[in-house]
């Protein structure tokens, strides 16, 4: 979680071997040494009187038995045959992600002892050194594994797999759409699919197989986009936010620009290039593009370190951005008929029409945006 202290993560993952250690069952397919589960008892005993005296004396600070080392955290994992995993892990911050990163030096170290030990961080960046900002000494003890954007297929994959389970059938039309509209993302099919079951009342198995068109999936896509909208319209407010009296708004000048790009990726250069105000120097433009891909502009954008090429955090976002800034431009010409247009229910049509035709591109003399009618 945000905020976790590298206590907080220790005693977490000390937690989570209440189980293994206290559970008495004869179906366990290892055994654990006697003196490990004295020792994890007295731990957790001390842990508890720990929290009782933190209640009496009103200490806010979490008391960390001294018992409760990495070392000997590791062993315990070894020990019940156990590999402890981090989930979210780029949510921690500064010195507590080195702290954590520096004990799977501890783990790595200690799997001499016991093979199956083993730290899996998952974070949501492009590379393993970004999620856990480990030193020069883990170069050799990490094991980075990059896990890319679906392809069409394993979207299509998890569709049909759906399908057998639920006895139902998808149109060749709907499953194509559904992949476009997932952007490689596992979590949007989910979410389509799961709209489309919800709304035939398909809370499990049926006898009689049900067919899914076209018109079950606008329905799905309807309740998507609607549920989202709030925290579409609030990630792309926090990206282009700047302080009172700033005259020139950078973020919101780059993000145009990389839409008049009408490309999936772009590079830090052909995004300067365009920008064409003589007000905006490299420096502040490097820093403020920077800055969308970090979770002060909501990552708007990704950085991929590799290809040194940015791209748009999902395609939904963009489309979002895109109707946004076409917004501003009409409301400057004051076309307020037009502008009333692009909200409430029509604002989903045009969100999937951009997506699915990739109408981003720019007329020639004009700074604004058109969306083609389909």
């Amino acid at each position: 979680m945000e905020g976790m202290t590298f206590e907080n993560i220790l005693l977490d993952g000390f937690d989570q071997l209440s189980s293994v250690y206290t559970e008495k069952s004869s179906t366990k397919t290892f055994k654990i040494a006697p003196e490990l589960n004295l020792s994890y008892c007295d731990i957790k005993a001390s842990i508890k009187f720990g929290d009782y005296t933190k209640q009496k004396s009103e200490i806010q600070k979490h008391i960390l038995p001294p018992q409760l080392t990495p070392q000997r955290l590791a062993k315990f994992y070894g020990a019940s045959n156990s590999c402890w995993v981090l989930e979210d892990f780029h949510k921690i911050k500064g010195v507590d992600r080195i702290k954590t990163s520096q004990l799977m030096k501890v783990f790595m170290d200690m799997s001499e002892e016991f093979e199956n030990l083993k730290i899996i961080a998952l974070g949501a960046v492009g590379t393993a050194r970004q999620v856990i900002e480990y030193d020069v000494e883990m170069n050799n003890r990490v094991a980075e594994i990059f896990i890319p954007y679906m392809k069409p297929q394993e979207i299509e994959n998890i569709i049909n797999t759906g399908e057998k389970l639920l006895n139902i059938i998808f149109s060749k039309d709907v499953k194509a759409k559904i992949i476009k509209y997932s952007c490689g993302l596992p979590a949007i099919c989910h979410q389509l699919c799961l709209n489309i079951c919800f709304n035939k009342k398909i809370n499990e198995t049926v006898k009689s197989k049900v067919s899914i068109n076209l018109d079950d999936l606008d329905e799905a896509i309807s309740k998507f986009v609607e549920e989202k909208s709030d925290t579409l319209k609030a990630d792309f407010d926090k990206s282009i936010k700047v302080i009172n009296g700033v005259k020139i708004n950078i973020p919101k000048i780059i993000l145009e620009n990389c839409l008049e790009l009408n490309k999936d990726e772009f590079s830090h250069l052909e995004i300067f290039n365009r920008i064409k105000n003589n007000s905006i120097n490299e420096s502040n433009f490097t820093k403020s593009l920077s800055e969308l891909c970090l979770p002060i502009r909501s990552e708007i954008l990704i950085y991929d370190e590799n290809s040194n090429l940015y791209r748009f955090n999902n395609l939904f976002l963009k489309a979002y951005a895109y109707l946004r800034l076409k917004e501003e431009i009409i409301k400057n010409e004051n076309a307020e008929l037009e502008n009333k247009n692009l909200k409430e229910t029509n604002i989903i049509k045009k969100l999937l029409d951009i997506i699915e035709n990739d109408i981003y591109y720019q007329i020639e003399d004009d700074d604004s945006f058109i969306i083609e009618e389909i």
